[in-house]
């Protein structure tokens, strides 16, 4: 208390009035409140000190918002690209590498037939700067997802500029007389024949140069790169495939994902379900199928990862061939997997058909 009455005292020291020689000049009545004298101002201290306490708060605070941010903060935020599966998502990794920010909506294994978007997803669009999704009908959510999000971010359709695959109004032979098959749809599994692949990388590379200008020639370099694997890769599925015996070409797989890969390399795709794992056939085209497996002398029935395994199963066991396991068409698989990259799965499943028809 004394050092606040002294500090008081010396900030407002009294000056005595003095008149000047002559008639003293007569006093006015104030016409304002007179100031408070130091003693008076010492009883206040204790009122003000809870706002000299506000006040520095506040000063701390602006001073806090001056002082220019760490370094890790410096560091301007990656571009972030969103992926609708992940097969999409490798090719963007693999060229993007350290300049992007990549999120897949699906996680390996994961059926993107069956995905299902959820109030994350929304808010990752909304965050977007790109996304990357593969069209000809494989995300049926996708509009109603980018409405809800309300995202400003660029989509690219990756398979823009390949020629599509429709799924047929009829099969060439009795035992595809699929009814379940959405007629006149395209096929979205484009990726399959290596060459899309490769369209694919493509338009993925033009769009990230785009998105990341200041990484343009690290992309550029990194496309070179995996599209000379990818065009090797396809050479050696053309050797592999050709050297089989054409009766033996045929392959059965768990669902219409294939007709790419049949289509380019010269087998013959007999596909138990649709376009969907779940368009599941009737119990005569299942008899049909089982007649031709054996007609056809057809050793084997391959399952797919992202279908269920019961119905190929049962299939194999009434005809009396082998099952292979595992084809990867619609998903890549695990880290720990064969598949765990899109190079590695068209390698794993090269392995696997030519098991199957040997």
């Amino acid at each position: 208390m004394e050092d606040d009455l002294r500090v008081v005292r010396i900030a407002l020291p009294r000056f005595p009035f003095r008149c000047r020689r002559g008639t003293p000049t007569p006093r006015s009545t104030p016409t304002h409140t007179p100031p408070l004298d130091n003693f008076a101002i010492v009883r206040l201290m204790p009122l003000l000190r809870p706002l000299r306490f506000l006040l520095t708060v506040i000063l701390l605070g602006t001073l806090a918002s001056l002082i220019p941010a760490t370094s890790a903060a410096d560091a301007p935020a990656k571009p972030l690209v969103v992926t609708t599966n992940t097969i999409l998502d490798d090719f963007v990794r693999t060229l993007g590498a350290d300049a992007l920010e990549v999120r897949c909506l699906l996680t390996p294994g994961r059926d993107p037939h069956s995905y299902d978007p959820t109030p994350a997803d929304i808010r990752l669009l909304t965050r977007a700067d790109l996304i990357v999704v593969n069209g000809l009908g494989f995300e049926t959510w996708l509009e109603k997802l980018i409405k809800n999000s309300g995202t400003r971010a660029t989509v690219l359709t990756a398979s823009t500029g390949i020629e599509p695959l429709h799924a047929p109004d009829h099969h060439d032979h009795s035992a595809h007389d699929h009814a379940h098959h959405d007629h006149g749809d395209l096929d979205p599994h484009a990726w399959h024949d290596l060459r899309n692949a490769s369209r694919y990388v493509a338009n993925i590379r033009d769009a990230l140069t785009k998105l990341a200008p200041s990484s343009a020639d690290a992309i550029n370099t990194r496309a070179t790169a995996y599209l000379a694997e990818l065009t090797a890769l396809d050479t050696r599925f053309r050797e592999t495939i050709a050297a089989l015996p054409a009766a033996r070409r045929k392959l059965v797989t768990s669902h219409d994902s294939l007709r790419y890969l049949g289509h380019a390399y010269g087998l013959e795709i007999i596909p138990i379900s649709g376009l969907r794992p779940d368009q599941e056939p009737s119990a005569k085209q299942l008899a049909t199928i089982v007649k031709l497996l054996r007609r056809e002398n057809i050793r084997a029935v391959s399952i797919e990862s992202t279908t269920n395994p019961k119905i190929p199963t049962l299939l194999a066991k009434e005809a009396g061939v082998a099952i292979v396991n595992e084809l990867y068409t619609d998903s890549l698989g695990t880290p720990d997997s064969p598949a765990a990259t899109f190079l590695a799965m068209a390698r794993a499943n090269l392995e696997t058909i030519t098991t199957a028809l040997k």
